[in-house]
């Protein structure tokens, strides 16, 4: 797979025309809530919106090395154990000219303590049905309604 031509994109597609994308669902240690985070309203994608931690696979970067560097950067999180993968979906981007791969994954913080960074602007431990009145993109929504503890 040939590494994108055009440098700017080099921080988000894996090549010309995929982007690979991850995201984590991650449970509190103790309770059985979800980790979501708000992203700035800064952001260039869906600013405002309700997050889990992750992000794009770069060309040449390992995928589980990359979604647990997103982890530990958008949250000073560990994991219990390892991240179980909950979801793959691969979908056309007609309006963007791109095919997306994604993968959400399944993990447990070793604790409660999240420290954010500058791309998000806040953090809430929710249950299921609370999370499924945020306003977020439907691929997490998907990821709770199959995987997500009540």
């Amino acid at each position: 797979m040939p590494k994108p031509t055009d440098p700017k994109d080099w921080t988000h597609m894996f090549s010309d025309d995929i982007k690979f994308s991850q995201k984590a669902l991650i449970l509190h240690p103790i309770s059985q809530k979800i980790l979501v985070l708000q992203r700035s309203l800064n952001s260039k994608t869906h600013p405002g919106y309700w997050d889990f931690p992750g992000g794009n696979v770069l060309y040449g970067q390992s995928p589980k090395k990359s979604i647990l560097e997103e982890i530990q950067e958008e949250t000073g999180l560990t994991l219990q154990g390892y991240l179980t993968p909950l979801i793959v979906d691969g979908k056309m981007q007609e309006e963007h000219k791109f095919y997306r791969i994604f993968v959400g994954y399944l993990g447990k913080a070793n604790s409660e303590n999240v420290t954010i960074s500058s791309e998000h602007t806040s953090y809430k431990w929710l249950t299921k049905s609370e999370f499924m009145n945020l306003q977020t993109v439907d691929i997490l929504k998907e990821m709770v309604r199959r995987y997500g503890i009540d």
